[in-house]
């Protein structure tokens, strides 16, 4: 007869692998597939007020909240940040605005900070596309918006403009793939309308779930809207797809891979995959956007070697989609940078010199400190400085 101590481990064993069979089979559920993913059920503007921006580290006037309608009758919410020296020149005229707070953007594009950007050529605007959870004020984002509005000069001021997708924050709505990347197209479309930018002027910076969210917003602006193409799209800790990321994907670092239980079944795993019904597939839109003639694309793929959520590997396979796309054409290289301290930097520029791709794997940055630091700060100076 086994010891005691030998049954308790086998039930201990036991349940724990029929806990984690049933929340795999939980997990094909398209609604609660997309709540674990999107995770914007995990939403503090339920407690936090997102009009209240001191609170994220800002200026009350250096904010103008914004509301713009989407597919489906969705209301996404949205902050212009305007850069500190500008708000300094202008704080009068800030805080002396009569009817300052949240507008819809067609009546925002009229006050005083917004017109800063829209009536002014040389400005340029970085739109930032967060992770999955909480809202734009959340976390490290504050600190991302600080790092890019100090890029800004009086000769070329840049401004952010940071927006929750649908069911995140205050934007109503229930996130799935073609609805974030319907509201991706709405920001644009607010911002490049009349009264507005040319999309040159507009850099898309992505992080984790962001990184395929301004990827595909970028893919239906110039691909299948045959719109002029945005001044950059940048890359912070990226994935070629979900149901790839699946195979190393960690929550917080502090578990196993997700589908690393079922390595022994390989049948098991194609099963849950086949499931996945939202793709956030980021490779193949490079791949898209890459075969556009005559289409100009400055890309950077950023990826830090001590991210435990999303391994810097998963970044490194869009490059290498990158790589399949170009097919040997342009020229490639491959350096060591003291300025930029990374593990290593690979860059390919197209014969023409439309398009430029650059992969960068940095030693230090973890999954969201990464788009705080210098490094993406210097990426945004070299972006700014060419034409």
């Amino acid at each position: 007869m086994a010891p005691t101590w030998v049954k308790q481990c086998f039930w201990t064993l036991a349940g724990t692998g029929a806990v984690y069979v049933l929340s795999m089979l939980a997990l094909t559920i398209p609604a609660l597939q997309r709540n674990v993913t999107y995770a914007h059920n995990i939403n503090p503007a339920r407690w936090q007020k997102l009009s209240n921006v001191e609170q994220f580290g800002f200026l009350h006037h250096q904010v103008q909240p914004f509301t713009v309608k989407s597919t489906n009758n969705v209301t996404l919410h949205a902050w212009h940040i305007l850069p500190t020296h500008l708000y300094r020149e202008h704080r009068e005229e800030l805080i002396n605005q009569p009817d300052f707070g949240l507008k819809t953007f067609a009546a925002a594009a009229d006050s005083v900070g917004m017109r800063l950007l829209l009536n002014e050529p040389n400005a340029k605007v970085v739109v930032s596309f967060h992770g999955n959870a909480a809202h734009i004020g959340s976390s490290h984002r504050p600190g991302t918006y600080q790092q890019l509005l100090s890029t800004s000069t009086t000769q070329q001021p840049v401004h952010v403009i940071a927006f929750d997708y649908r069911g995140f924050g205050l934007s109503t709505g229930t996130p799935n793939e073609q609805g974030v990347i319907d509201d991706g197209i709405a920001i644009m479309s607010a911002l490049c309308g009349s009264p507005g930018l040319h999309p040159s002027q507009i850099i898309l910076l992505g992080q984790s779930l962001g990184t395929f969210v301004s990827t595909a917003t970028y893919y239906e602006w110039t691909v299948r809207l045959h719109h002029a193409p945005f001044k950059a799209l940048v890359l912070l800790a990226s994935f070629s797809s979900l149901p790839k990321l699946l195979d190393s994907y960690s929550i917080k670092g502090l578990t196993p891979p997700l589908l690393s239980p079922l390595t022994q079944y390989p049948w098991a795993q194609r099963w849950i995959r086949d499931r996945i019904y939202d793709k956030w597939d980021t490779a193949s839109r490079l791949q898209a956007i890459l075969g556009l003639v005559d289409t100009k694309l400055d890309l950077t793929i950023m990826h830090a070697k001590d991210d435990v959520e999303i391994p810097y590997r998963e970044g490194y396979m869009n490059w290498l989609a990158v790589q399949e796309a170009v097919n040997g054409t342009g020229t490639f290289s491959s350096t060591h940078d003291d300025v930029y301290h990374p593990e290593f930097t690979k860059s390919w520029v197209s014969d023409d010199g439309m398009k430029r791709v650059r992969w960068d794997k940095v030693r230090h940055g973890g999954h969201n400190r990464l788009p705080t630091s210098e490094h993406v700060k210097v990426i945004l100076y070299d972006i700014l400085e060419r034409d």
